[in-house]
Order: C-alpha cells, then structure tokens, then sequence
C-alpha cells in the first residue's frame, strides 16, 4: 500500500502517539537508536548470458558477502535526514541510503530517520557498497520501527532500488540470476582468506554493460554448482570461474592487470575482477601468511584489505 503525502503525514503522527502509548502500558522500552554494518560483496564468477528486451542484461552470478562495512547509524525522526562522512556523495534521495527510507517511507507510515552514513567500501569499485547500505537501512529501519514485511514484500522493496539489493537481505551466500534481484541460497566454505585491492578508480557500471560483447559459444559455470560446495568443492570451481565484465574493464584500463597479476603472484588460488570494477581480488588458503608485497601497493595509491567470507542473517528466516 502506497500513501498520499497527507494522508502519510496523518497517519504518521498516529503511529509515533499509538506506538508511545502501547510501549509505555506494556513496559517495553522505547528504540530509538541503533547502529549496524553493512558488508561489501565479492562475485565469486560473473556471466552475462545476453541482453534482454527491457535494456538489462540477464546474468548469472555466484556472491560472497566479505567483513569490509560501511557503518550506519539510524535515529528516529520526523522526517528523512542524511549525513555522508564523505563529502563528495549526496546527501538527498539520489543516496541510495535515503532513498531506501523514502521507499520504505511510502510503504509503512513511520515518521522517518537520522542517517549518518560512515563510508568504508570503495564507491564504483564492484563491491556493491550503495546496494549494502540501502538494504541495510531497510533492515535497521523494520527493527527500529518494528515492522514486519513479508520477506517477498521486503526483497520487492529492494529490488526497485537496484539489482543488488536483494543479496544483502539473504544470508550472504546467493546464486544470482535474472538482471541480479533473483537469488537462491547456497552454502559455501568460509574457511579461507581474501586479498582486495582497490585503485583510486571509480568505474561506471552502465558503461562496462554497454561495451561487452557476448560469445555465444561460451561454457557456462552453473551447471557445475551444487547447493552445498566445500573447500575442495571451490577449489575445483575456481578453474572455471570467470568474470565476462573483466575484459571490458582491462580493455580501457590497461594498467589493472597488475592487480590480477600481484594477487596471483602471492599465491592466489583464484583473482578476478568483483562486479564491474575497478578493485580485483585474490581467494588464498587457510593458514598463516605474509602479504607484504601487497601492502606495499599503498605507495601507488591502491587500497589493500585483508578480508574473509561471512554469513549473514537472512532477513525473516
């Protein structure tokens, strides 16, 4: 259900008094602040199997949420506010932070939120950053406010804010399908590290899309996957895992292979280039390891990050 602006303004007001007087009669302590994180993502493999009628290109994709957080602080309010710790990002609904409460805004009658938006995930690096933030605010806001969305009401709220929203409301583990809304869980292995490397580069997404050139004969990765893959399991996948936007992506930034070639220099098992660009990263095996050769690409501006896979807590399951 979608509200007139006057009839939301109402029917806010009613909701803030009836929700202060059942918490009061019931004892229930009043919300009014919470904090979360919101995770970057990892394409483990990306193909783009064509483009369809809509202007979207279908693809398929295998995602791995990684413990690198934007932070977000959500604070009941009278109206939508937002506050960016970088200032180069708006502040107004083309944020997808805010634009996520304005959705949500239009969907249930709750007065509205505090944003303060901390950024640590590099913008246009693939890394899904906006995405994260968005579903998470949407998240944060269904606690805050104690709303309860059907999951199928939720991942449609989400997917109107973008393709990769809806991941961020699964428990982080997904094959992706469809222009990237569609999702269906799987269980992979956790036990191993991750190396990103992040230039000082933004990449628009749309451009990478509008240059890629589909083969027709290529080998398709899904039928390989099972529900459940274990290390050994990734191990294997990893010979024939690839990302189809790479090639775009190097052919206009020639100098972004050395990434690749860094990360499989310091024993990588598998890199590849995340979502359209620009940051690559390295999959490396348990147990100890030096990445000081890597770390030194601080001196060139490159961003470094020592991550690992993580789980996360399916929204209403």
């Amino acid at each position: 259900m979608q509200f007139s602006a006057s009839k939301r303004r109402f029917v806010q007001s009613v909701f803030r008094n009836v929700e202060l007087i059942l918490r009061l009669q019931s004892g229930i302590a009043i919300l009014e602040k919470i904090s979360i994180k919101a995770p970057a993502k990892i394409n483990l493999y990306l193909e783009v199997l064509r483009k369809r009628d809509d202007g979207f290109h279908e693809i398929e994709s295998l995602m791995q949420a990684i413990d690198l957080y934007d932070e977000i602080t959500l604070e009941k309010s009278d109206k939508i506010e937002l506050t960016v710790s970088d200032p180069s990002l708006p502040a107004d609904n083309t944020n997808l932070a805010y634009r996520a409460a304005e959705v949500l805004q239009n969907h249930f009658p709750i007065p509205g939120v505090k944003i303060d938006l901390t950024k640590n995930i590099p913008m246009g690096a693939g890394l899904g950053g906006g995405s994260s933030d968005a579903a998470f605010v949407l998240r944060g806001l269904c606690h805050l406010y104690d709303l309860h969305p059907s999951f199928n009401e939720l991942t449609g709220i989400a997917s109107g804010l973008g393709s990769d929203v809806p991941f961020f409301l699964s428990n982080g583990q997904a094959l992706i399908k469809g222009r990237g809304e569609i999702f269906e869980p799987v269980n992979l292995p956790i036990n191993y590290k991750i190396v990103l490397l992040s230039p000082p580069l933004a990449i628009s997404t749309a451009q990478v899309y509008s240059n890629i050139k589909i083969g027709l004969t290529t080998k398709r990765i899904g039928p390989l996957l099972t529900r459940e893959i274990d290390f050994e399991g990734l191990l294997r996948l990893a010979n024939h895992f690839r990302n189809d936007l790479e090639e775009v992506v190097l052919e206009n930034y020639p100098n972004l292979l050395d990434l690749k070639r860094s990360l499989l220099g310091s024993g990588a098992f598998y890199s590849s280039m995340t979502g359209s660009g620009s940051s690559f990263f390295g999959l490396f095996i348990p147990g100890p390891k030096s990445f000081g050769e890597l770390e030194n690409l601080k001196e060139r501006g490159i961003r470094y990050f020592l991550c690992r896979p993580i789980l996360l807590p399916p929204y209403g399951r």
